[in-house]
């Protein structure tokens, strides 16, 4: 028997049967393919309409609600401006960073990042006012560190600016408030009548612990000139035959920065200090401002060393 006669055994298919099972299989897909087909819809000026009509009527729900919304925030959260009614000024603090309402500076004398960081930041303050910034608080920046490498730290206050703010102020000791401290009245009594006039006090107080002496200083002095002290610009005569105008300006916010200077500081403990401004009209919530200082230095070794002969 030739070989092309030959049949092998094993599965095999007819002709027949696979065009069947094709057009099976090509009939199901073309069914399949009508069911789960989206054909475009027909661009008619019906559809175009409800279309329009639909996006107006999102537009106008959407405007609806974020008005209704910005008037919740403005008749709840936000507080009516008042152009009528003066703005308190309030105090604040400078370098450190705040932690919830307390400002904390910490900064190592070995530290020379640290002290960068500080010396720029006051700096930049100072600065702003021309050659008069430095001048004033000269006696701050003596080391050209502001202290913090000499170990008396250096905190510059300024009362924030409210326009047309006029303080009432305590002209005498016997007017100061009963929370006044006791320093503060002492320092009052021993100025002069003409020293004590149109003056907004300054008081810090160091939180009394054990073994704590904190020596404080205030620079350059331990008040706010209030004359004109919340105003855009003062013009004020020169005696002076050299100034042929006869008058200078000057900027009062300048007059609305003062420095307070701490000495005495021990290492490696947390000095917290509380800071008000006092005038009549200054309620004490916007007047005070609190702050923590902490000299970090190395720790000295408390267990003696072992020395090689104890392993003998």
């Amino acid at each position: 028997m030739p070989n092309e006669a030959i049949v092998y055994s094993g599965p095999y298919e007819v002709g027949r049967l696979r065009r069947r099972r094709d057009r099976r299989v090509e009939e199901y897909l073309f069914r399949r393919s009508i069911r789960t087909s989206n054909p475009p819809l027909e661009v008619t000026m019906c559809r175009i309409t409800k279309l329009v009509a639909y996006f107006i009527v999102f537009c106008v729900l959407l405007a609806a609600f974020t008005g209704g919304m910005a008037v919740l925030v403005m008749a709840f959260n936000i507080p009516p401006d008042r152009p009528g009614f003066s703005k308190f000024p309030g105090l604040c603090i400078q370098p450190g960073k705040y932690v919830g309402d307390q400002k904390q500076i910490v900064w190592s004398i070995h530290n020379e990042k640290e002290l960068g960081a500080i010396r720029r930041q006051l700096s930049r303050i100072v600065e702003g006012y021309g050659l008069e910034g430095p001048k004033r608080m000269l006696a701050c920046n003596l080391d050209d560190s502001w202290g913090y490498a000499t170990g008396k730290p250096c905190v510059l206050m300024k009362l924030t600016q409210a326009l047309d703010f006029e303080a009432i102020t305590y002209n005498d000791a016997m007017t100061l408030p009963e929370d006044a401290p006791d320093e503060l009245y002492d320092y009052v009594v021993d100025l002069g009548m003409e020293a004590r006039v149109n003056r907004i006090w300054v008081t810090c107080q160091v939180k009394k612990e054990d073994g704590l002496d904190v020596k404080i200083d205030y620079v350059p002095d331990r008040y706010f000139d209030a004359e004109a002290l919340f105003t855009k610009g003062n013009v004020f005569l020169n005696d002076s035959s050299e100034d042929e105008g006869g008058t200078y300006f000057e900027d009062p916010s300048l007059r609305r920065l003062i420095g307070v200077q701490f000495s005495n500081i021990p290492p490696n403990r947390d000095i917290v200090v509380r800071c008000q401004v006092w005038a009549k009209n200054i309620p004490l919530y916007m007047g005070t401002a609190r702050l923590m200082l902490r000299l970090t230095a190395p720790l000295q070794s408390t267990t003696p060393l072992l020395l090689d002969e104890w392993y003998d």
